[in-house]
């Protein structure tokens, strides 16, 4: 069953209640890509608060305008104004508002496509509401154009926020806070579809897991089918090159090149089509940690994407026409094998949180994967000060006692080739059920497994 509450964000409530706190004019960015909650947040943090809050839409400013006119109209209690102008609105706003006040202009990104109102906004910043005590809260779901608006050097802009509050999708602990009596089992594969977005969230009940991932993915009437396409279309003016980019990297091309050469691409612009899409949180670079290299990959950091583009991209047009036995069969028969990059994923989130409460055997302050060569191993956590490690491999199995002892010794032969000499190091593993966990425990090994879950969160 779904709890229907408010999940996460203390810190970013935390946040805007000290920004309030303050005296005089507070500009505050609120970012972060569609779906993720930055109108919830900004809502609940305006519960008890004096605010005006208008929701802008894609028209042309004209059309937002009128709306903030009317949402003006209703607070104050009077006919609706006729304000040609915003510096006109926010002057009326700033000479009526008593105390400390509110005004929040959610997807503010649709004004900046218009140059003029966003060389108008400087002048309101400026020059109308600095001797006010209002607080501005502007949020935007188009990364591009909010990046180019207030952290471009030449933008009229440039350097004017308090504060910018980026929020990320929610960590796979909050699962549990989200759903009732959800198993650890479910809560991966949840994950490892919706990357921890609460919109996408909202569609799922938690209990017949892989029954509402096929009626939210494989119907083309679902909103999960087309949300990936419809976000690159809105984000970029060149959809179709991002796409081929993501199709690259769900086909396995993980290298500049491979990816170059596959897009048809030049190489070097491919690496700013990169950069760009790990802005936006959709792809990370990793580059081995305790290594030095030069070149790193690309993975995919957002899950909802990666499976997207692992099961729905191949086979859009099929789906779409009504034909989706080709995308199902697929899925019946790699979703388990996906789910092993999804967990590996969970798992490191699983050793930062035994990090953060001090159940680890040293306090790492540096994870992420190493490989050399052919030669990998999963996670790989450091502390460079105390010459400490922790190496640990990740499976998405069931290992009896005699495999998950294969996979422990094996790593300790692959830590001969990574050359930490003199460094005290740990050995573990993290599977979906480990036979004889407590024997392996016994013997040193660090093993965790879907019932330790239990522990380490509330489940």
């Amino acid at each position: 069953m779904k709890i229907r509450k408010f999940v996460d964000r203390e810190e970013e409530l935390k946040t805007l209640e000290m920004l309030y706190a303050q005296d005089g004019f507070t500009l505050v960015l609120v970012t972060g890509r569609r779906r993720i909650g930055k109108s919830r947040l900004v809502r609940e943090f305006l519960n008890d608060k004096e605010a005006i809050a208008v929701q802008f839409e894609k028209r042309v400013w004209e059309y937002n305008l009128a709306k903030l006119n009317r949402a003006i109209g209703q607070y104050f209690e009077i006919p609706t104004p006729n304000f040609s102008t915003f510096t006109d609105a926010f002057r009326f706003i700033a000479s009526q508002a008593k105390g400390r006040f509110v005004v929040f202009l959610d997807e503010f990104s649709y004004l900046l496509r218009y140059s003029e109102v966003e060389a108008e906004f400087q002048s309101i910043v400026d020059e109308v509401l600095p001797e006010s005590n209002v607080m501005l809260i502007l949020s935007a779901s188009s990364v591009g154009l909010l990046k180019r608006s207030f952290f471009d050097y030449s933008s009229p802009l440039y350097g004017r926020s308090d504060a910018t509050l980026n929020l990320q999708p929610l960590r796979f602990r909050h699962l549990f806070e989200w759903f009732l009596n959800l198993t650890p089992e479910d809560a991966v594969k949840l994950y490892a579809v919706t990357s921890g977005v609460p919109r996408y969230l909202e569609l799922f009940n938690g209990r017949d897991v892989e029954h509402e991932i096929i009626r939210n993915f494989f119907d083309p009437n679902a909103f999960l089918f087309r949300e990936a396409k419809e976000l690159l279309e809105e984000e970029f003016r060149e959809p179709e090159t991002y796409y081929t980019i993501l199709e690259a990297l769900a086909r396995g091309k993980t290298r500049v090149n491979e990816i170059a050469q596959y897009s048809f691409i030049e190489p070097k612009n491919t690496a700013r089509y990169l950069r760009i899409l790990e802005d936006l949180g959709i792809l990370r670079r990793e580059l081995p940690v305790g290594r030095r290299a030069k070149r790193g990959v690309y993975r995919f950091k957002d899950l909802y994407f990666a499976f997207w583009f692992r099961f729905i991209a191949p086979y859009f047009e099929e789906i779409e026409s009504g034909f989706p036995d080709g995308a199902l069969e697929d899925f019946g028969r790699d979703f388990n094998r996906y789910l092993g990059f999804a967990f590996e994923d969970v798992a490191k989130q699983i050793l930062i949180e035994l990090n953060r409460v001090g159940k680890l055997p040293f306090s790492f302050t540096k994870i992420g994967r190493w490989w050399h060569k052919s030669e990998e191993i999963d996670l790989v956590a450091l502390n460079e000060r105390e010459r400490t490690a922790l190496l640990v491999e990740v499976k998405w199995k069931e290992l009896s006692e005699r495999e998950a002892r294969g996979v422990l010794k094996d790593l300790e032969r692959k830590v001969e080739l990574v050359g930490w000499d003199g460094w005290e190091k740990s050995y573990g593993l993290v599977a979906k059920s480990i036979e004889g966990k407590e024997k392996l425990e016994d013997e040193g090994w660090l093993v965790w497994d879907l019932e330790d879950f239990k522990d380490i969160f509330p489940l």
